[in-house]
Formats: structure tokens, C-alpha cells, sequence
């Protein structure tokens, strides 16, 4: 008896530290976000510059920023218009630069010393309203894909070889459409929706593959995807802050 008796008391110790190393088991949870601010007021459309080493990021009442991935101003762009711009898009072969402008709901070509622009398109929506109008802009393929952000919520197709809309498709998953990304690596697009707080993994049509929340990004409005690092860069038009997001979808 007194054998097991010291047995017992020797091992008790061991039992404690064991039982007390229990909370600190396994490796840390990797962080889903990081946050960086920047100096782009009112942030609202985002894409990569194309070399992909920075982004071209909007302001919709202060112009166009250059900026880094850890939100620094790399250069603001010598355009001084005084434009809504609410998205930006880069053809990634030729540099050439596209904006959308909501309050004119016109899509413009960057001129090549960055100082003017050119008319595209005028995109008219039947029953639009002031303020929600095209608010997502990517490049893809010889194709805009453009959002129209509320009432409706589209996703409108322009082909530049034709110069004339290809089709456009009312989405019934968004109550905001914010932004759109082209993703080449599977020929599919991203969207971000402001008022829900979600991102969009879909296809060209605008159908849903699947989804994730952002409810830590107070407006989101920019989007852009990494998918060989499945990465999402989101701007905040409230904060001016640009998150770097772990895609889960």
C-alpha cells in the first residue's frame, strides 16, 4: 500500500503539468485579415498595376493613387478631373487603364500620359437611381464586365472589339454590387457587396459558386483576388483602409 502510495504522489506532478499544458496544445490560429490604411478618400475601385507589384486604386472625389500592398502611396496620378470615379480596370497586356464615372455613368479610357480621357461607353439603366449606379469594373478577355450597383443589380458585358454591349443579367444574390474582378486562372469573376459584407466567387454569367463574409470591413468596395496565394484585397470606402484577406471559397 505504501508503495502505491508513493507511485502516485511522484506521478501527481507530472498529471498537473500535463493538464495545465493543455490550453497551449497546437499551433496558433492563422489570422484571416490584415489592415492597412492608406491615403485614398473615399476608396472605391482597386486593380492591379500590370506588373502586379501595386495597385491602382480610386478615390470617387480625389482621383487616382498608385499604391503598395502595405497601403503606402506609391504616386497619385497626374489626371485633375473632378469625376465620380467608383472602379478601375487594367487591360494587363497593354497597361491600358479604364474607369467608370457613376455620376455620368460613362466608362473612360485613361489617356496614355495620364492626364485625360476618353469616352467608351455610356451605359443606360432603365429606372436607375442617383448614387447606385455602376460601381464595379474589371477587364477580361476584350470584354468589360461592368456592375451596376442597385436598382437593378446588374452585371452588364461590354465587348471592345464591337464597341457594343454583349448582354446584361439582373443578380439576384447581391443587394449591393460593389466591385467586380476577372480571374484568369479559371475564367470566372468576384464580386464584394457593401451592404451584406460578403465576397462572391461566380461564374461569367453571374451565377453563384460559393461565397464568404467580411462583416469585419465596414464598406467594401474595391476588390481584387490572388488566387495562386488565395488571397482577396478589399478597399474600404468608409476607413480608406485596404484588408488582405485569406480567400476560404
Amino acid at each position: 500500500m505504501q508503495l502505491v502510495n508513493k507511485i502516485f504522489f511522484l506521478a501527481l506532478p507530472v498529471l498537473l503539468l500535463s493538464c495545465g499544458k493543455s490550453g497551449n496544445d497546437g499551433p496558433a490560429p492563422e489570422k484571416e485579415y490584415e489592415e492597412f490604411s492608406t491615403l485614398v478618400p473615399g476608396f472605391s475601385g482597386l486593380c492591379y498595376s500590370a506588373d502586379r507589384t501595386s495597385f491602382f486604386a480610386v478615390s470617387d472625389n480625389s482621383g487616382i493613387y498608385e499604391l503598395l500592398t502595405d497601403g503606402t502611396t506609391k504616386r497619385k496620378l497626374p489626371y485633375t478631373g473632378t469625376n465620380d470615379f467608383e472602379a478601375i480596370a487594367i487591360n494587363p497586356a497593354s497597361g491600358k487603364l479604364y474607369l467608370a464615372d457613376e455620376s455620368l455613368m460613362n466608362i473612360y479610357l485613361l489617356s496614355a500620359d495620364e492626364q485625360s480621357l476618353t469616352l467608351v461607353s455610356h451605359i443606360a439603366v432603365s429606372g436607375g437611381v442617383s448614387n447606385k449606379g455602376i460601381e464595379g469594373l474589371c477587364y477580361g478577355s476584350d470584354t468589360l464586365y461592368i456592375a451596376n450597383q442597385k436598382s437593378p443589380t446588374l452585371l452588364i458585358k461590354y465587348s471592345l472589339s464591337s464597341q457594343s454591349e454583349i448582354s446584361r443579367r439582373q443578380v439576384n444574390f447581391a443587394y449591393y454590387l460593389s466591385d467586380v474582378f476577372f480571374d484568369n486562372t479559371d475564367n470566372t469573376l468576384w464580386f464584394c457587396d457593401s451592404q451584406q459584407k460578403m465576397i462572391f466567387h461566380c461564374t461569367l454569367n453571374g451565377d453563384v459558386i460559393a461565397s464568404q463574409e467580411i462583416n469585419y470591413v465596414q464598406k467594401a468596395e474595391a476588390i481584387v483576388v490572388d488566387r495562386p496565394t488565395n488571397t482577396a484585397w478589399i478597399g474600404c470606402d468608409q476607413t480608406s483602409k485596404l484588408y488582405k484577406i485569406k480567400l476560404k471559397i
